[in-house]
């Protein structure tokens, strides 16, 4: 609120007005999501309480809400307006809401922009379709002068010109005639926000504002086409076999767009959903709801107020359905307050989801609290929890590995990332052929091929060898070598100087294998200098002026560090990760002692904190760590996820006092007892600190209970003195 206002209030001796308020958007957005989740018009004092938190000067906070409610066309205003008779607020929005769906006039819009964010990017066109009756009545469209230069993937993916453009009205004149077209009727659009926001964004520059209510086709073809897996237009288009025009045009796609809304209305009719507020509730509710719309809206309505008519207190908490309406509130009371994973099981028991946790009742309590309607996956998971199995473990540690082992051995439908770890790819040389090529492949073979990985997703396999391939001077044809075979025509590959053209017989083999061991060095994470010679190549295109090769080497640079790092990431936890992990363990008065071996988990114990004990553990531990000898050549595909697992850790760990490398002390014996011995000092100091820090804790929590309490007995004393 306007400092001007402020210091009106404080010149009428509101107390509560002291306080800066809240600017009149916060405001607006308030009295809007409480009306939105009440679902009905709303008493003056209710908004009151909830805008401001203030009771006292009625009066005066009626004055503050009226203007700030008025400024709005958002809410509508019911009853008289003097302070003695009684006024309730609306959203206009409502005003429609019960009209049947054939009555209501629809929009349907579209835009082609420049780009992706409003203000740098700008609309170029719009398309809006007139929907009334139930058919499409009216259409609109017009280029729009965007004032700057069109984009050239624009222009290649729109096919609209820069002379087209430059001829067109400027968005001055369009959306007027815009608003004009949309005037009395709901938007509808396939991705709505995105062309709301650009169309907002214009209009606020001219001082108009654009409607930002309507319907997405998007959620709603979720909803009523549930065989749908995709929901691009191209794919709702050819389920619902609509025949697409001027695709990637405004009014090309709001024409599709229209023809897919009508016959999702007709499938939403089918439903006994008859009314815009039907449909707009239904969107509300989760993909996979069943039931009946009108019993919906009228429990809802029921619960609202209580007797004393104050708010219930499930009318303040968010009106959106969330996953408390799938699982059982009993099981909450038997989540422990520990670290371990959790398994959700379906109606057949079979485990269709597993999961980890710091503290197991914390995670698994806000899926309670999950808001539905958004993903279909959840919704589908939360539907089919009928059991939920949780298994507490030493640490949060332990749990990522024993998750990521489960996943593994269960294939859970609802876990994807961890799953696959079979379809992991690899990139593979033949280096046995005189002139090999580099190519992605799942299998690997005893075959003398040199194989690379493997790599956490086929994406960065791609990303890494196209680099690769830009870089280096080698082959990508699968065509026969000279002088097996005759020699081959030049590619542009070759004329790019991208190739050294061993397929043309004038290639030196010594010379290919050079550079196929700089491309193995680099695979391997070993080739730093490739990085310096890409950024000297880069600086000295900038300095030619050579712009287009100075972008083109940047973006490799980029690409070839993700590469550089994510290799590291496997090759340099096998060479450097031999160590214990040891943190306090969930059962009190133990630690969780983690031998990890080669970037490996090889074993894993749970030892009580006492000196003797710990100290023979770790000895034990040691000379098992002894026996596996040096690292495996191959990181095998099962043991990505663990080696990814342990690193990240590590990395994100590093300070914790929790990590002791044991290398030196297996290289040397007389290094053995001293370094067991600094593990249990190291342990020990830590454990003190620890139990110093609670004890503080505490104490601090008893100063400021014993000051509370001796606060109100001398307020009891005095209420006693001032009652004699």
């Amino acid at each position: 609120m306007e400092q001007g206002k402020i210091g009106d209030l404080e010149s009428l001796g509101s107390t509560s007005a002291k306080d800066e308020l809240p600017q009149r958007g916060t405001l607006l957005r308030r009295a809007y999501e409480l009306l939105e989740t009440l679902g009905q018009p709303a008493a003056e004092d209710i908004l009151i309480q909830h805008l401001f938190g203030a009771n006292g000067n009625k009066n005066l906070w009626t004055v503050l809400l009226r203007q700030t409610l008025r400024s709005s066309s958002l809410f509508v205003e019911t009853g008289e307006s003097g302070f003695t008779r009684e006024v309730r607020w609306s959203l206009s929005s409502w005003q429609s809401t019960q009209r049947l769906l054939h009555e209501v006039d629809f929009v349907v819009i579209d835009t082609e922009t420049t780009g992706i964010r409003p203000g740098p990017d700008r609309v170029i066109e719009v398309g809006a379709v007139r929907i009334h009756n139930g058919v499409i009545a009216d259409s609109y469209q017009s280029l729009i002068n965007p004032q700057r230069r069109l984009p050239p993937f624009i222009v290649s993916f729109t096919h609209i010109m820069q002379a087209m453009v430059d001829a067109a009205p400027v968005a001055a004149t369009v959306i007027p005639e815009l608003l004009d077209f949309c005037e009395g009727a709901t938007l509808v659009g396939h991705n709505l926000g995105f062309d709301v926001r650009f169309l907002s964004h214009e209009a606020q520059l001219l001082g108009l504002a654009f409607p930002i209510e309507g319907v997405d086709t998007i959620p709603l073809a979720r909803r009523f086409l549930p065989g749908l897996k995709r929901f691009k237009l191209d794919t709702l288009a050819a389920h619902l076999q609509i025949q697409t025009v001027n695709r990637h045009r405004a009014l090309g796609d709001a024409e599709v767009t229209a023809e897919a809304f009508i016959k999702m209305l007709a499938l939403a009719q089918k439903q006994n959903i008859v009314t815009l507020g039907h449909l707009q509730r239904r969107l509300q509710l989760p993909v996979a709801w069943s039931g009946d719309i009108t019993q919906v809206h009228t429990s809802k309505e029921g619960h609202q107020w209580s007797a004393d008519s104050k708010l219930s207190p499930s009318a303040v908490a968010t009106g959106r359905p969330n996953g408390g309406l799938f699982l059982n509130p009993a099981w909450k009371r038997n989540f422990p307050l520990l670290p371990g994973v959790y398994l959700m099981k379906n109606e057949d028991g079979e485990v269709i989801y597993v999961g980890k946790a710091k503290c197991l009742k914390d995670r698994l309590s806000s899926y309670y609290s999950q808001p539905l309607g958004y993903t279909r996956k959840m919704d589908g998971l939360l539907q089919n929890v009928k059991e939920i199995e949780t298994r507490v473990l030493g640490s949060e540690l332990e749990a990522l590995l024993v998750e990521s082992r489960l996943i593994k051995e269960l294939q859970p439908v609802y876990n994807v990332q961890l799953r696959n770890y079979e379809l992991y790819p690899f990139i593979k040389i033949d280096v046995q052929h005189p002139f090999p090529r580099v190519y992605a492949t799942r299998e690997v073979a005893a075959d003398g091929a040199r194989y690379f990985g493997p790599f956490r997703s086929r994406r960065i396999v791609d990303l890494t060898i196209e680099l690769i391939q830009k870089v280096f001077p080698i082959r990508t044809c699968t065509r026969g070598m000279p002088p097996a075979a005759k020699p081959s025509d030049p590619c542009l590959r070759l004329h790019l100087g991208r190739c050294s053209g061993p397929c043309r017989g004038n290639d030196d083999a010594e010379a290919y294998r050079k550079v196929i061991d700089e491309v193995c060095a680099f695979l391997g994470g070993a080739r730093e200098d490739l990085l310096d010679r890409l950024r000297r190549q880069m600086l000295e295109a900038a300095q030619q002026l050579n712009f287009e090769r100075a972008a083109w080497l940047r973006d490799a640079i980029h690409s070839a560090d993700e590469i550089l790092i994510g290799q590291k990431l496997i090759t340099g936890a096998v060479e450097s990760n031999n160590l214990y992990i040891i943190y306090p363990s969930a059962l009190d008065g133990h630690n969780e002692i983690f031998v990890v071996r080669h970037g490996r988990l090889v074993a894993q114990r749970c030892v009580v904190h006492e000196r003797e004990t710990m100290q023979a553990a770790l000895h034990e531990l040691l000379t098992y760590a002894r026996e596996w000898g040096a690292a495996p050549s191959i990181v095998g595909k099962a043991e990505v996820d663990q080696i990814n697992i342990i690193s990240r850790w590590i990395h994100h760990h590093s300070e914790d006092r929790a990590f002791f490398p044991f290398q030196h002390a297996l290289e040397e014996s007389a290094a053995h007892k001293q370094f067991i011995s600094y593990v249990w000092g190291t342990l020990e100091e830590a454990r003190i600190t620890r139990e110093a820090g609670v004890l503080a804790a505490d104490a601090s929590r008893a100063s400021v209970a014993f000051m509370e309490s001796a606060s109100m007995v001398n307020v009891a004393s005095d209420d006693g003195i001032d009652a004699l």
